[in-house]
């Protein structure tokens, strides 16, 4: 995405419009979104991802032969809707439900199969290993266990590690900066390079990972628990106890982390998820506000048009003729 090739190979291939050089916007048959790109510096950019598509879509990266030495850096805060099926030869890396950070080499292609329907929202980042070399140094971490995983293998760098609370929140924070209306350039370079350091400094600790830290397990148990609520968009909220009985936590516990890593509590993320996909099934499918309503699980139609009201700000009758505002 670096490539103003492959960025305008994207826009083709989306069927969407080119602003300027470095926003593509979706706005027809395959879906709806944006892809904005940053250019940092000659060897450090990102691209941010956030859209909604029609039909399935398969995303692939072709391997560039020789770029063993220049990487992508991949954030998928959706991961259900994200789903990476391929590393190279390599089938189903990550693990459903969870947040991964993962770092490819260029010479080593990738496939992430993408859910209609769903928002998909990703950060990606084009760097490559004097850059990083670079970084490491200014931060003051071990260089030399850094350009050792580098250069010390004869095959290409893959990294891949679960993402902790902490850099789950700093993702999050990138991410919403990435796509506001007003985008601080120097600002998202600084955060980008945090987030990165901060996931090699983990991913490079092999020993750690045989003893994860507190917030590393409790991140897990709230990614679990996250998974049981997006399993019941169509249904009723479970009682918030039994979802901390099924991960093996308190229902103080739960509710504390849940907070922390996702800044809303358990029942406005799960309301706020519903009443997306609420948004969505009006938005792309020919059905009713009823049909709508009882997909979703409610059984009295006016509790939903006055939650949806409440939540989005009109009515889900009149959401056709605003059309597609935001995801």
């Amino acid at each position: 995405m670096d490539l103003d090739e492959a960025f305008h190979q994207l826009t083709n291939e989306l069927g969407a419009d080119l602003t300027g050089n470095d926003l593509v916007q979706i706005s027809g048959r395959l879906g709806k979104g944006t892809v904005q790109r940053f250019q940092f510096e000659p060897a450090f950019s990102m691209s941010s991802w956030n859209l909604v598509l029609h039909d399935p879509v398969e995303l692939y990266r072709p391997a560039i032969p020789g770029a063993d030495n220049s990487f992508g850096i991949f954030f998928i805060l959706t991961p259900e809707y994200c789903v990476l099926k391929n590393i190279g030869e390599h089938r189903q890396f990550n693990r459903s439900g969870g947040r991964s950070t993962l770092l490819i080499a260029d010479s080593v292609q990738a496939d992430f199969e993408i859910t209609p329907h769903h928002p998909v929202q990703i950060l990606h980042m084009n760097v490559t290993a004097f850059w990083l070399a670079q970084q490491f140094q200014k931060a003051g971490l071990p260089l030399e266990t850094l350009w050792e995983r580098i250069n010390g293998v004869n095959v290409p760098l893959i990294l891949i590690e679960t993402c902790p609370a902490t850099l789950a929140l700093a993702v999050n924070e990138l991410f919403d900066a990435s796509i506001g209306p007003e985008k601080n350039i120097a600002q998202l370079s600084t955060m980008a390079i945090a987030l990165i350091t901060g996931f090699l400094e983990k991913a490079l600790q092999h020993h750690a990972r045989e003893m994860p830290g507190n917030n590393d397990v409790h991140f897990e148990k709230i990614m679990e628990a996250e998974a049981i609520l997006k399993a019941h968009l169509q249904k009723n909220l479970p009682n918030v106890g039994d979802i901390a009985h099924q991960v093996a936590l308190s229902e103080s516990t739960l509710k504390r982390h849940f907070k922390v890593i996702f800044g809303k509590s358990v029942y406005e993320y799960y309301l706020d998820k519903k009443m997306q996909l609420a948004k969505n099934l009006l938005m792309e499918k020919p059905l009713s506000v009823n049909e709508a309503a009882e997909i979703l699980g409610y059984e009295k139609v006016s509790n939903f048009i006055d939650i949806f009201k409440k939540h989005h700000g009109y009515s889900p009758g009149s959401i056709k003729k605003r059309g597609f505002t935001s995801l």
